[in-house]
């Protein structure tokens, strides 16, 4: 029971130490909730605290304070404190809100609310997010602050600061302060973009700054700032260049102050910075134009001086020059009257006192100055008054006028001249006054070629005369003298007295004569020239006309090888007009550059030579890209001084002729493919088979020895099997030989040969434009063995194919004839002929023929000179008669 008492006891003493302590810490919890209201209030800080299942919103006093709401009033709920938040913002808070719940940032927002009565705030919210055990968010606690005040400051700053910008940008200063002790530096974003840098493209460092000095500044610059900073200037102020972005140097003005820190300490430059450029171009321009002026006074052709009270102030080298004085300090002090010939002293007084009165502008005038030495010369004298070091004064120009006198007498004499040539002059000249047509000069041509004396027409008015053949072309004369002022080269119809109507050309200027405007009319009868130019483009057309209808390229290049003249056949092969080719050259309209090069290359080749160039054969692709084969002739144009002018050029298109003489020669080659087909078969009959047979009919001719020496009836068994062995032997052998005879060429002797020569010379001649003869002594024939015949016959197929296809001749001659112990025979063509020595290693023709030759047994030669045509001869031996038997 005792021990049941004492554990009470216990439990209510430890159960009231508890209470004690519970009210304690309640106390201490009260007045710390107490604490953190009023710290809320003077901090303007709310707390809020949401559950996320239930929805409801613990809020802090001070928070429905920043509502403007009672506390217990709205904002239990989310959707109620929502309700406070400005429409435009809801939509980012709740974002805010999700993202913060799932985890992937903090929440820490400035937002806007509406109080009840209308006033909108400004609030900072922060919050964390509590979770259970599961990671699951349940407890979402933040505070909110009011910071409306804070806002409108940052506001007012941030537009201060953009005023503050703007302001500097359009004065065009920049800032800088520059820490003398850290060396750390500022840069304004103006200051950098006077550079054309970005804010960012530049570091805000002293070296960075030191980098954009111009070297010729830098020493000079970093010295002045050291002094400043050593000897703690009040005031810095220095001009020097940086470097532009854009590579340029700017000059700028830069300007700071010593600033006075906190602690007493004067280690920071505050400064400004300002892009002086155009003013240092103001002033050089400035200085520059006063040692102009300066320069253009000092070299003016008319003597400058300056006058006050009646002395000399200033003078220039050419007035000092112009009065014999050794120097203008010579004349400085002497007074105007000095220089002036008595004679217009009074006359010259009372002019000055005029211009300094201001009543005058100029005064301009004839004088005479006396030199140093008392000449005296003629000068032009202008006036005029000016302000010189603050006084009224007078600056006079003088010009030596000896020189106009003289052009004024020479002008004279030059009238009179005017006037004798305008009398001699065999063109019609009339000479009227402007406004009332008046005539006032006539000559003795424009009386000749009118019908008319001088004394008829000289005083009436130029439109009473009736020299017009169309009234028209008066009026139309008139109207365009009127606008212009000046007509020149007018082709008019005049009629004269015995109604003779001449054509001219008509030029009319306007003059001053004595003071009044008067009209020059000059004629220019150009009747005669205008029949003769009729006559050369009446001439130019038929000519036009027969270069048109050619069927040959005819044309004529400049020499930047230009078209000057082309005729239709060059402009249809460019598939353009004539008009359209005039000034092009071939680049313009053949994209084949081997072909224009080769073109241009000929064309050069004349310009050089100034000699005849003939092209054989040129390739030419027109515009539908169809290859041409031209024959072409290039002459030089040149002038009467016999220098270059143009390039004529004519070209026949010989495509179808090119293309004949290749097939021709494709027949050729094949032909003689097939007889050293048939020769190399034959020989190799004759080599092989037929000396393998010779061989064993020798074996049969050495058993009749051996036949001979056995017993007579076996013998004569023996040798009747071998002489029929023999002859059967023989029987191959001259077939063999038939066969090798039949697989030759068939040439026969005697006229048939000189048939089938005629034949060949006729056959290939007919494909060809070329006019061939032929030459051939009949007896001929029987002279010539079978192998002579054949070689000849070759050579003459060899020949002649060369002769028609390179010689270009228009002539061909084939002979045959015999001489005293051979037979010539010769092809002969005017063709360009060619240099022997230089187609040796090119080709086989003429090796081929030579060696045919030499199996003849004859003599093969060549005789050719460019130009000059080309002679072939083979002289061969004649066969004796026993031969053939």
């Amino acid at each position: 029971m005792n021990t049941t008492g004492s554990l009470v006891d216990v439990l209510r003493t430890q159960v009231a130490h508890l209470v004690h302590e519970l009210a304690e810490r309640d106390s201490v919890l009260h007045e710390r909730t107490r604490h953190l209201r009023v710290a809320q209030a003077l901090a303007h800080l709310g707390s809020w605290e949401w559950e996320i299942e239930g929805g409801a919103v613990r809020c802090s006093s001070e928070l429905y304070r920043i509502f403007g709401r009672e506390p217990g009033v709205d904002l239990l709920t989310f959707d109620g404190l929502m309700t406070a938040v400005f429409q435009e913002d809801r939509d980012r808070i709740i974002a805010s809100i999700n993202h913060a719940l799932s985890g992937r940032v903090s929440y820490d927002v400035e937002y806007r609310i509406v109080r009840p009565n209308g006033e909108v705030r400004t609030i900072h919210s922060c919050a964390e997010v509590l979770r259970d055990d599961g990671g699951k968010p349940c407890r979402m606690s933040g505070s909110v602050q009011d910071i409306t005040e804070r806002a409108r400051s940052e506001a007012m700053l941030r537009s201060s600061q953009e005023k503050l910008r703007q302001a500097l940008q359009a004065s065009g200063i920049g800032l800088w302060d520059w820490n003398t002790h850290t060396s750390e530096i500022v840069l304004s974003e103006e200051w950098k973009r006077q550079l054309g840098y970005e804010k960012t493209e530049l570091t805000d460092s002293f070296e960075t700054w030191e980098g954009l000095l111009h070297p010729e500044d830098r020493a000079r610059v970093i010295g002045y700032l050291r002094d400043s900073v050593r000897e703690h200037h009040e005031e810095y102020r220095q001009e020097y260049r940086l470097r532009h972005k854009d590579g340029t140097y700017r000059w700028i003005e830069s300007r700071a102050a010593l600033v006075t820190e906190a602690d007493g300490r004067r280690i920071r430059f505050l400064g400004s910075h300002m892009d002086i450029t155009d003013r240092k171009r103001m002033e050089q321009a400035v200085r520059e134009s006063e040692d102009r002026y300066r320069t253009l006074v000092d070299l003016s052709p008319s003597g400058v001086f300056v006058f006050r009270e009646e002395q000399t102030a200033y003078v220039n080298h050419r007035g000092a020059l112009l009065l014999g004085a050794p120097d203008p300090s010579a004349l400085l002090g002497r007074t105007m009257f000095d220089f002036l010939h008595p004679d217009y002293h009074r006359d010259v007084r009372d002019n000055a006192h005029q211009v300094l009165a201001g009543s005058v502008s100029v005064h301009s005038a004839e004088r005479i100055f006396l030199k140093t030495d008392g000449t005296p010369i003629p000068v032009q004298m202008e006036a005029a008054r000016i302000v010189w070091d603050g006084t009224p004064a007078m600056i006079v120009l003088i010009s030596d006028v000896t020189e106009r006198k003289k052009a004024e007498e020479a002008l004279r004499v030059s009238e009179e001249r005017f006037a004798k040539a305008f009398e001699a002059s065999p063109h019609l000249i009339l000479i009227s006054e402007l406004e009332t047509g008046q005539l006032v000069e006539v000559n003795d041509a424009a009386c000749q070629l009118l019908g008319y004396r001088k004394e008829e027409i000289q005083g009436q008015l130029i439109w009473d005369i009736e020299v017009w053949g169309v009234a028209e072309a008066q009026i139309r004369f008139r109207d365009r003298l009127k606008r212009a002022g000046s007509v020149r080269n007018l082709e008019v119809s005049l009629c004269a007295r015995n109604g003779d109507v001449r054509r001219f050309l008509l030029s009319s200027e306007v003059i001053e004569l004595k003071g009044r405007p008067c009209r020059v009319t000059v004629a220019d009868d150009v009747t005669d020239r205008m029949r003769a130019e009729d006559e050369l483009r009446r001439s130019h057309a038929l000519l036009r006309q027969v270069i048109d209808g050619s069927p040959n390229f005819i044309f004529a290049k400049d020499r930047e090888g230009r078209f000057t003249m082309a005729n239709k056949a060059v402009a249809e092969c460019y598939g353009t007009t004539v008009d359209d080719l005039i000034g092009q050259t071939d680049a313009d309209f053949n994209p084949h550059w081997d072909e224009v090069e080769f073109s241009r290359e000929k064309d050069l080749q004349v310009m050089a030579s100034l000699q005849e160039c003939f092209i054989p054969e040129e390739k030419f692709t027109d515009w539908s890209g169809k290859t041409r084969w031209l024959q072409t002739i290039k002459r030089p144009i040149v002038d009467d001084h016999g220098r270059f002018r143009m390039v004529l050029g004519s070209s026949t298109d010989i495509t179808e002729r090119k293309r004949m003489e290749e097939m021709l020669l494709q027949q050729e080659q094949d032909l003689n493919a097939a007889l050293q087909d048939r020769e190399r078969i034959s020989q190799d009959l004759h080599d092989d088979v037929l000396q393998s047979v010779y061989a064993a009919g020798l074996g049969l001719e050495a058993c009749r020895s051996m036949v001979n020496r056995q017993p007579a009836l076996a013998a004569d068994c023996l040798m009747g099997t071998l002489e029929q062995a023999i002859g059967q032997l023989n029987h191959v052998i001259e077939n063999i030989r038939n066969f090798i005879s039949g697989l030759k060429p068939r040439v026969v002797r005697g006229g048939d040969f000189v048939a089938d020569l005629r034949t060949l010379v006729q056959t290939m001649c007919d494909a060809s434009s070329i006019r061939c003869r032929v030459r051939i002594d009949n007896a001929v024939g029987p002279h010539l063995s079978t192998e002579s015949a054949f070689h000849l016959i070759n050579v003459v197929r060899e020949a002649l194919s060369n002769a028609l296809r390179h010689s270009h001749a228009t002539r061909i001659t084939v002979s045959l004839r015999q001489l005293l112990g051979s037979v010539r025979m010769t092809v002969v063509d005017n063709g360009i002929g060619f240099n022997p020595k230089s187609v040796q290693g090119i080709g086989h023709g003429l090796e081929n023929m030579a060696a045919r030759a030499h199996k003849a047994g004859g003599v093969f030669a060549v005789r050719s000179e460019p130009h000059r045509g080309t002679r072939i001869l083979l002289d061969l031996p004649k066969e004796p008669s026993a031969y053939f038997n």
